[in-house]
């Protein structure tokens, strides 16, 4: 074999490598303990990132120490920069980052290329932090934190992030990609798509919820924070009445909680809540749709009050299944209580009461 497939060859294994083996070749030949410690604080031994101070106890060393030792791989690893080894991973990393604009979210970075792999995501931060190249960026509160290839998109994403809170603020409700895009580029012309929504995913004032809307980080309907206002998402974006184990369902299908939605408990939150209407056999719609809580008889009553006037019963089915998931049986056993509803011919009415 010559040299050059030599070569060629080496260079296949080398971009054939995971980021987590990258890492783990770069640090080979640094002394044992030293490859330890860092693994153990970038999480690249368990996929848990261990603080300085339990490492320091593991190793009967200073915090300080820990930091020291840590810092100095990292200045040896960015010197090895221009390794073939090293400049493949970067590269991969770069393409990524300048895919995105220019900037991307470490979460969004990492999701990309490790698939749900700790110890693959991690190798990446440890490789980020390392590269010459590549610029961390983060802003406590406005900024997630971040890698970008120029400190001077930061202007630009932070203009685009303003532009994003005046609309959703102006909408007061989630918006889709579509709708964002088409109302900040009303705003400002020259501006892609493709920046608008990559450097609003940088943003931790506006984030996306599951169902892939846009909105202010701290709504509702963005990040819900308990039963109730998952089950007020669900129904809100469904639009429609569901029973409450459908409601259940879903909720573990979008993710919006890290724990499984139990039935019954999502049925006693239904019951507590007045936003919530019962309009069925476990079937509940939001108030605000214009439903009302009561018994059947009672809005066969409302139904008769409000109209002011005798209704056939054509007529009354028609009003009552616009609100309540019920049987025409069940509806027309209550509407033949004569102490209640009184007939005369084809029409309905309420008994008088002198």
């Amino acid at each position: 074999m010559q040299k050059s497939d030599k070569l060629s060859e080496n260079k296949l294994n080398i971009s054939s490598l995971n980021f987590f083996d990258s890492v783990n070749a770069l640090l080979a030949k640094l002394p044992q303990r030293a490859q330890e410690i860092v693994k153990k604080r970038f999480g690249l031994a368990s996929g848990k990132v261990e603080t300085l101070e339990k490492i320091g106890k593991d190793y009967r060393i200073t915090r300080e120490r820990v930091r020291q030792i840590i810092c100095d791989v990292i200045k040896k690893t960015s010197k090895a920069s221009e390794a073939e080894l090293f400049k493949q991973t970067e590269e991969k990393i770069i393409l990524k980052i300048s895919e995105s604009d220019g900037i991307i979210s470490e979460e969004s970075l990492t999701n990309e290329f490790s698939a749900d792999d700790l110890k693959e995501a991690n190798s990446i931060v440890f490789l980020l932090v390392c590269s010459n190249k590549i610029i961390e960026i983060e802003e406590k509160g406005l900024i997630k934190k971040s890698w970008a290839l120029s400190k001077d998109i930061l202007m630009m994403v932070k203009h685009i992030i303003d532009l994003a809170k005046e609309v959703l603020i102006l909408s007061e409700v989630p918006i889709t990609d579509a709708e964002i895009v088409e109302k900040i580029m009303a705003k400002e012309k020259g501006l892609s798509k493709s920046k608008i929504l990559n450097f609003l995913s940088t943003s931790s004032e506006i984030s996306k919820n599951r169902f892939n809307k846009w909105g202010l980080s701290t709504w509702m309907e963005i990040n819900p924070k308990g039963t109730r206002e998952r089950i007020y998402l669900i129904l809100k974006e469904k639009k429609k009445p569901l029973h409450f184990m459908e409601i259940a369902k879903l909720i573990d299908e979008f993710g919006l909680s890290k724990r499984k939605a139990h039935p019954q408990t999502v049925h006693n939150e239904l019951i507590k809540d007045s936003r919530f209407v019962l309009i069925g056999r476990g079937i509940y719609a939001l108030r605000e749709w214009g439903y009302f809580k009561g018994t059947t008889k009672e809005v066969l009553k409302r139904i008769l009050a409000e109209n002011g006037k005798p209704l056939e019963k054509d007529k009354i089915l028609q009003e009552i299944l616009k609100v309540r998931k019920v049987k025409k049986t069940t509806i027309m056993i209550n509407l033949n209580d004569r102490r209640v509803f009184q007939k005369k011919g084809e029409l309905y009415s309420l008994v008088s009461r002198i």
